[in-house]
């Protein structure tokens, strides 16, 4: 068995505890808030997950699925720069002064083919990319620590109702790409919702979510996809697509007819000039596996079954300055449980656990690690690490979690306290 993530679960028959942890002051900072809606021109649609940043300033946000974006910046970057970019079209470029104080801007994409040589074949065995590209991992990504403001949502659902939700702030010191030190996460505020039932007689929880959603940077940690050199593997280029003005190989890759072992499968989207990794989405081969259930849980019941019905996962990387970062990592889990001694175990309920981190500011001065007690570890869970709900004047108006939210839409309510705090 290949170094596989793994995102463990607990069933257990115990409810979900809470830890106290104190409370922070916020630092404010003189800030615009920009609002806006993306469209994209061909399709006359909201474009969702859609990059929007502002140039010189690591700060960041996406587009929520109704389109949307609403960003903090700083006070001095009034004469800045908003970029926003999605797959398949044009950087869109506008002064930041023009949308302060204008919160119905209604901003358009303009579709971007890519012109190339009819000389060029773009399509065929990708493989001699894909080794290309893990070996120019250490020029294409930063050589030297930085510091990251993350914003972490995770979620456990039985069937259609939400059982365990948790949101937090997290400071995460990211270990050079050139080097073996493992990256560090910490909590520095977060909260949950739990809706259990007295009739739930199997609880499950989530642990090593935030571990797990940093492991998901597949350039900092191929082997966790790609074993030692990603000859498991075949790869088809399937063309090219646009991602921030540039054209990107698309390549499908999964495991090898003759091997029966359970990998992983998807899109690999690698900048056509430099071949870093911009993004990947792939799932793991888990299909009618019975031995699947052993890689995610870690302590059951001896008469419950578990099968594992989809593991999905989608990891997205951002360019600045000629040297790529980690930007965003996502989970989502299906599992299918019964029991063998309730009605011949016939009926079967479903859970899905789910985990996104979403990095928001990124600097380099004051890098630092930190303290040991402080570090979330592999084996937390995280539910267990945080209030029901503390703190309301860090949070707001945003006052309860909703289950149905996009991570998108917290960052939203949030954007002026998911920044580096001094």
């Amino acid at each position: 068995m290949k170094n596989l993530i793994t995102f463990f679960l607990i069933l257990s028959l115990f409810p979900f505890t809470a830890l106290n942890s104190a409370n922070i002051v916020q630092q404010q900072d003189a800030t615009y808030v920009l609002r806006g809606r993306v469209l994209g021109g061909d399709i006359n649609q909201p474009l969702v997950n859609a990059s929007v940043s502002v140039q010189s300033v690591n700060v960041s946000t996406v587009t929520n699925q109704d389109g949307y974006f609403s960003i903090r910046v700083p006070a001095e970057s009034r004469n800045s720069t908003l970029i926003i970019r999605h797959l398949g079209y044009s950087n869109m470029e506008i002064p930041v002064v023009t949308l302060i104080d204008s919160p119905n801007n209604h901003i358009t994409l303009v579709p971007s083919p890519i012109q190339l040589s009819e000389l060029q074949v773009i399509s065929g065995d990708g493989t001699h990319l894909l080794q290309d590209a893990l070996r120019r991992i250490p020029e294409n990504y930063a050589a030297e620590p930085n510091m990251m403001v993350a914003f972490y949502r995770e979620s456990v659902k039985k069937g259609s109702k939400h059982i365990s939700l948790v949101e937090a702030v997290l400071d995460v010191y990211k270990a050079s790409y050139r080097s073996y030190s493992n990256d560090q996460a910490r909590i520095y505020i977060g909260r949950k919702a739990t809706d259990i039932s007295p009739r739930d007689t199997v609880l499950m929880k989530f642990q090593g979510g935030i571990s797990d959603a940093l492991l998901l940077d597949i350039a900092k940690n191929p082997e966790i996809v790609f074993g030692t050199d990603g000859s498991d593997y075949s790869y088809h280029i399937e063309g090219l697509i646009n991602i921030n003005n540039k054209p990107h190989y698309k390549i499908y890759f999964q495991p090898i007819n003759k091997i029966d072992e359970i990998l992983f499968r998807g899109t690999i989207y690698l900048d056509y000039e430099s071949l870093a990794f911009a993004r990947m989405e792939f799932n793991m081969n888990v299909e009618d596996r019975k031995d699947a259930s052993n890689i995610f849980i870690r302590r059951k019941p001896s008469k419950m079954r578990v099968e594992v019905e989809k593991a999905q996962y989608t990891v997205d990387f951002i360019e600045d300055d000629g040297k790529w970062y980690f930007n965003y990592s996502s989970t989502e889990v299906e599992f299918r449980v019964r029991w063998t001694n309730r009605f011949f175990g016939l009926f079967a309920t479903n859970y899905t656990i789910g985990s996104e981190i979403a990095v928001t500011d990124r600097y380099t001065d004051n890098v630092i690690k930190f303290p040991r007690e402080e570090r979330i570890r592999s084996t937390d869970v995280i539910a267990e690490r945080v209030e029901y709900f503390l703190d309301p004047d860090f949070w707001g108006d945003y006052n309860v979690i909703e289950p149905d939210q996009e991570i998108n839409d917290a960052i939203k309510r949030l954007s002026d306290k998911l920044r580096r705090r001094n």
